[in-house]
């Protein structure tokens, strides 16, 4: 390969002449020939010395995840796994295919490569376990530390991947609803988890009273927590309990607004929200899976005739398709304002 070879002193003067002349490689490094310095050329400039020699490559970063992946995988299987990694605090947690399970190492190694935040690289192991549907993940590479602190909008957000629930992917639904909340509302937060809905309201609307209801142990550890890294005490109460229990004995039709961020369990819990729910009026955020070409008709008139049939008028202030949650359905929101009937 060509090089251009000059004496070390003056090794960075040429360096920028060969690079504003357009001829420096910079795929290759240069080298050094006892007191003379050579560099890779695309073709010998009029005036300098050149010679043959052997260049070592660069190691480039690359530039996306695409990339570093596209030494190993073929584009097919780069999309599978570009779309399906959060990183939660220093985290990154994926769902790797199982068709490519043997490849996880590689795969967590060029995350670590295109995002110098990342320290651990988790993949999802499994289905959803137990009662608080928590999914279980194990360490493919970095650090083996789970024990994290998410930052949103400002809020401090602690938790344990792979104990608890949480989703940096519903940032934008925590905001949305922080938007509605006027001075002095009461809030009853249910299915808590480590507080990312009660705190993300309280950061834009201090003037709040909230209870924070939350039955997975380790989740209320960090909801406590939580609470108190955001200084939030004197306006956030966490329970930890089953809202069935908690709702009627603390706070029975007190609520302005009320909270039920998830798909899987809101269906279930509706009635438990009428119960927190104040006669005069308050709105209900509730979620569900609907099916993907029509995600909000058939869920829309199941939760109206719910609450006519127990005695609440309804009406459905906004919806929204809040993300993509399988290939089939998709994960939606319903804003929904009920009021008691005289």
């Amino acid at each position: 390969m060509l090089g251009v070879r000059v004496p070390r002193r003056e090794a960075e003067a040429v360096r920028r002449k060969l690079q504003s002349m357009g001829l420096l490689l910079s795929d290759y490094r240069p080298v050094r020939d006892g007191d003379y310095i050579i560099f890779p050329v695309s073709r010998c400039p009029e005036g300098f010395e050149c010679v043959d020699t052997e260049f070592p490559e660069r190691k480039r970063k690359p530039r996306s995840l695409e990339d570093a992946l596209r030494e190993f995988l073929p584009d097919e299987a780069i999309q599978k796994i570009s779309k399906s990694f959060d990183i939660i605090g220093h985290v990154a947690v994926i769902r790797i295919p199982e068709e490519l399970w043997d490849l996880r190492e590689k795969i967590g190694e060029a995350i670590l490569r295109v995002h110098p935040n990342v320290r651990t690289v988790a993949a999802e192991v499994g289905p959803h376990q137990g009662v608080f549907r928590v999914q279980p993940v194990e360490v493919i590479a970095g650090e083996p530390n789970l024990v994290t602190e998410h930052k949103e909008f400002d809020v401090r957000l602690r938790l344990e991947v792979g104990k608890m629930y949480f989703s940096p992917r519903l940032s934008y639904e925590r905001y949305r609803i922080a938007q509605q909340v006027r001075p002095g509302e009461f809030i009853a937060a249910l299915f808590a988890g480590v507080g990312p809905f009660p705190l993300v309201i309280h950061r834009f609307q201090p003037n709040i009273r909230a209870y924070a209801v939350e039955l997975n142990p380790d989740a209320y550890k960090y909801l406590v927590e939580n609470i108190r890294l955001n200084k939030a005490e004197s306006k956030i109460i966490p329970v930890l309990g089953d809202v069935r229990e908690i709702v009627p004995s603390r706070f029975p039709h007190q609520a302005d607004r009320v909270l039920m961020p998830s798909p899987i369990l809101a269906d279930d819990f509706l009635d438990v929200a009428l119960e927190a729910a104040k006669p005069s009026g308050a709105v209900i955020h509730t979620y569900a899976l609907g099916p993907n070409d029509d995600p909000f008709t058939e869920k829309e008139y199941e939760l109206l005739r719910f609450f006519d049939e127990r005695g609440w008028d309804a009406k459905v202030l906004n919806k929204r398709v809040v993300r993509s949650y399988s290939p089939r359905y998709d994960q939606v929101a319903f804003d929904v304002f009920v009021k008691k009937k005289k």
